[in-house]
């Protein structure tokens, strides 16, 4: 493939002449003599030099561009090579590239399916963790209304009094337990409070300081309710909960 490159014959180093000059004394040149000689060898010899320095500069040329004719062949054979392994890996595999390919293209099936599963139940657990968050604020700040009410006026809890001897009515006789706080409002409210009963009733009420203070317990000969601002709103939570996830989810899943 390479070419062979021989330097250039250097013939004035090959050939080198020597020359022995005998003198006698009686044939020693003048002295103007011997310096035109010198000036005459001197001149020689660079241009000697000159000559040697252009042949290494034209053969190191040449080897240069040897190089680089040797290198562009290569790129060429690499290339060659390098199509031909492709062309026959492509042949040779090419019905285990095909199974290869479907495995690949049913794996990524698999995996969109999957991803897709995970995103339906990832977003139907942000709107139900959404929906709670809401629901729970929404607790919040109906318990501080309440609270605030009840602070601005304790005649606001007698409707919630009121609301717990609905459930008891049939009774006659029944027992009311207050906070010492809410104590002399609901017993002055006594005879107004008996006229939720259709029929003559005993109505006791009591202090009891163990309840909180808006806390409110009905007891019968049958059972007791509390009807505390705590409860009521616990028993809210618990309706409003259980109304989100047997109603609106299924809402939610039947438009989906």
């Amino acid at each position: 493939m390479s070419n062979v490159i021989k330097a250039p014959k250097l013939a004035a180093r090959a050939g080198k002449k020597t020359i022995v000059v005998q003198r006698h004394v009686s044939d020693l040149p003048s002295s103007a003599d011997d310096r035109q000689r010198e000036m005459e060898a001197v001149a020689a010899a660079k241009e000697e030099a000159a000559k040697l320095r252009r042949q290494a500069e034209q053969y190191y040329e040449s080897v240069r561009e040897q190089l680089a004719r040797e290198q562009e062949e290569w790129q060429r054979e690499k290339e060659r090579l390098m199509q031909e392994a492709r062309a026959r890996g492509y042949e040779d595999g090419y019905a285990a590239g095909r199974e290869e390919a479907l495995g690949e293209h049913r794996a990524l099936i698999e995996q969109a399916r999957r991803l897709a599963e995970r995103a339906n139940t990832e977003f139907y657990a942000r709107i139900e963790s959404t929906a709670e968050a809401m629901l729970e604020v929404a607790l919040k700040a109906a318990e501080r209304i309440i609270g605030a009410a009840l602070e601005g006026d304790r005649n606001a809890f007698l409707p919630l009094v009121h609301q717990a001897l609905q459930e008891v009515r049939r009774q006659t006789e029944v027992a009311v337990y207050v906070h010492p706080h809410c104590y002399e409002i609901v017993a002055e409210q006594k005879e107004l409070l008996k006229s939720v009963f259709p029929h003559r009733v005993d109505l006791f009420i009591y202090p009891d300081d163990a309840l909180p203070e808006y806390g409110c317990v009905v007891e019968t000969p049958f059972g007791r309710i509390e009807a505390s601002v705590d409860v009521q709103l616990e028993r809210l939570r618990e309706a409003l909960y259980r109304r989100l996830k047997e109603g609106a989810f299924s809402e939610l899943a039947g438009a989906s």
